[in-house]
């Protein structure tokens, strides 16, 4: 703590010695050791509050930094930096968006056709006759539902019949044949053409 060699150390025993005297030098070294431990003591606490306010101003200034960070603009920056007294701003009148041309107007929409001889009578207007009701498609498929066997579910009957058009019989599969009126006759599928082919019954 204090740098000093055992000669130094040696030296100031015999002074203690020889100023004290044998007789106090426990008392006294009891004295010097409590003298020392409290200046140790304070020293110590001393560097924790050293330490603590250094924290803190290290804490305070990554906090001032975060503000800056967040409060960082690179708009205002660049007119910090090009125009600084705003004397440009003044100059041009205003936002930018005051001096920049305007978009030109949409075109108007065109007129409406004009109406068929004979489709206005007495200035009642044209009527328009769906041939269809808005439901039909609706309408199809409940009458395909109730075609369809109970224990599909609705959407996935109404998916295999909406397939049901794509639907192919695999060439490897010989034609179905039936009888009819004593002759074999073969049934294909109405997207090809209609053949019948006359055999011998047996």
């Amino acid at each position: 703590m204090f740098d000093l060699s055992w000669t130094e150390i040696a030296l100031l025993v015999i002074v203690a010695l020889v100023c004290i005297g044998p007789k106090d030098l426990p008392v006294a070294m009891r004295t010097l050791s409590k003298t020392l431990k409290a200046i140790r003591k304070m020293g110590a606490e001393f560097q924790h509050h050293i330490d603590e306010m250094v924290k803190e101003a290290d804490l305070s200034e990554a906090r001032d930094q975060l503000r800056e960070i967040r409060q960082f603009s690179p708009r205002e920056q660049l007119r910090k930096a090009i125009d600084p007294d705003r004397t440009l701003e003044r100059q041009m009148g205003g936002s930018p968006q005051e001096g920049m041309p305007m978009a030109p107007p949409p075109p108007p929409p065109p007129p409406p056709p004009p109406p068929a001889p004979g489709s206005e009578e007495l200035g009642q207007p044209r009527s328009y006759t769906n041939p269809q009701p808005h439901n039909a498609r609706m309408q199809e498929q409940a009458a395909a539902l109730e075609r369809a066997p109970a224990l599909l579910p609705p959407t996935t009957a109404l998916r295999l019949i909406e397939e049901a058009r794509y639907w192919h019989r695999p060439a490897f599969l010989p034609p179905e044949i039936a009888l009819h009126h004593g002759k074999r006759t073969t049934i294909l599928a109405p997207s090809q053409p209609h053949k019948t082919r006359e055999t011998a019954t047996s």
